[in-house]
C-alpha cells in the first residue's frame, strides 16, 4: 500500500508518498489550495499536486501506480465548511480522509502523545491533543480572530498609527516608520480596505524590529498578542497536567519564547516531532495499523 499525505493552506500546498518499503518521494509544492476560499482552484492544486507525487512514486518503484493507496489530507478550512463532501467526492481516490490543516499539526508535532500546538503565522489556532481527543481553540480569521497572528500584529501596528495622528495614543519609532510608508490619511485607509490578511501580515516583521530596539508600541502590540495566546494555551492547559507545547508557524517559537521569558509558568515548550505533512502521512499509516515515522 502507498500512503499519500497532502497539506493545503491559504499560500501553498505540499504532497508526498510513502512506499511499503519505507522510502518517501520528495516533497512536491503546490499553490493554495484553501477549499473554503477558492474551491476550483484547491481541487486543481491538489489534483495536480498528487499526480506529481505519483511520477515520483513511480520511479521509486513501476509498480506504484497499480498498488491501493491511502490518502490523508490537511485542508484550511475543511473542519469548518461542506466543501470536504464536494471535494471528497471529486477526487479519483476511494480510501481518502479528509481532516483540518491543525489535525495534522497536532499529529506531526506530537504523533498520539499529549500535548499543545500553537500555531502563529498569518493566522493562528490552537489546538490540544488529550488522551487521543483533540480539542481546538481560534482560527476563525482576521476579521473575527487569529489574535496574536501576523496579519493580526499588522492590523494593530496600523490602528496604533490611527490613534497616534488622532493624539488618542503614545506614539514611537513603529509609528514613524510607519507614516513614512502611509505617509497620508488616505493612504492608510486605502491600503487597509484592500488589504488581504498576508498584506497585513508583512507589516510584522516591522513590528518585531522596532520591538528588539524597544519601541514602546511595537511592544505593547506583542505583550497584548502573547496575553491572547498564554490565556488560550493556560484554557487548554485546564484541569491536565503541564502540557508541553509546540510553537509553529512563522510566529511561534518567537512569541512562545516571549511569554516564557514574561514568567509564564505554565508553559514547556518542545520541538515538534515533524511537519504537518509528516502528520498527514503519520494519518494514513495509523489507519492501517502502521504509526512509526520512518523517515
Amino acid at each position: 500500500m502507498i500512503f499519500m499525505g497532502f497539506d493545503g493552506g491559504g499560500t501553498s500546498c505540499r504532497a508526498q508518498a510513502e512506499l511499503p518499503d519505507g522510502q518517501r518521494t520528495p516533497i512536491i509544492t503546490g499553490g493554495a489550495a484553501n477549499i473554503v476560499s477558492n474551491y476550483d482552484r484547491a481541487l486543481h492544486e491538489i489534483t495536480t499536486t498528487l499526480a506529481q507525487v505519483m511520477d515520483h512514486a513511480r520511479a521509486l518503484n513501476p509498480d506504484a501506480p497499480h498498488m491501493p493507496s491511502r490518502l490523508v489530507l490537511g485542508l484550511a478550512g475543511a473542519s469548518e465548511s461542506g466543501a470536504a463532501a464536494r471535494l471528497r467526492a471529486a477526487l479519483p481516490y476511494r480510501d481518502l480522509s479528509i481532516f483540518g490543516d491543525i489535525d495534522i499539526s497536532l499529529s506531526g508535532a506530537f504523533e498520539d502523545a499529549d500535548g499543545i500546538v500553537m500555531a502563529v503565522g498569518t493566522g493562528s489556532v490552537l489546538a490540544r491533543q488529550l488522551d487521543g481527543r483533540m480539542q481546538r481553540l481560534g482560527g476563525y480569521g482576521l476579521i473575527l480572530g487569529d489574535e496574536g497572528s501576523g496579519a493580526w500584529i499588522g492590523r494593530m501596528a496600523l490602528q496604533r498609527v490611527l490613534h497616534a495622528r488622532d493624539g488618542f495614543g503614545i506614539t514611537g519609532p513603529l509609528v514613524t516608520a510607519l507614516n513614512t510608508t502611509f505617509p497620508t490619511l488616505p493612504d492608510l485607509v486605502t491600503f487597509a480596505a484592500r488589504a488581504h490578511p498576508r498584506d497585513f501580515a508583512a507589516l510584522a516583521p516591522l513590528v518585531l524590529e522596532h520591538d528588539r530596539q524597544q519601541c514602546p508600541v511595537a511592544g505593547s502590540i506583542l505583550d497584548q498578542g502573547c496575553a491572547y495566546l498564554s490565556r488560550a494555551i493556560a484554557h487548554l492547559q485546564s484541569g491536565t497536567r503541564n502540557l508541553p507545547v509546540a510553537p509553529l508557524g512563522g510566529l511561534g517559537a518567537a512569541l512562545l519564547n516571549r511569554m516564557i521569558a514574561q514568567g509564564n509558568t505554565h508553559l514547556r515548550r518542545v520541538a515538534p516531532k515533524g511537519t504537518a505533512l509528516d502528520g498527514a502521512l503519520w494519518n494514513a499509516r495509523k489507519s492501517a495499523g502502521l504509526k512509526e515515522f520512518t523517515q
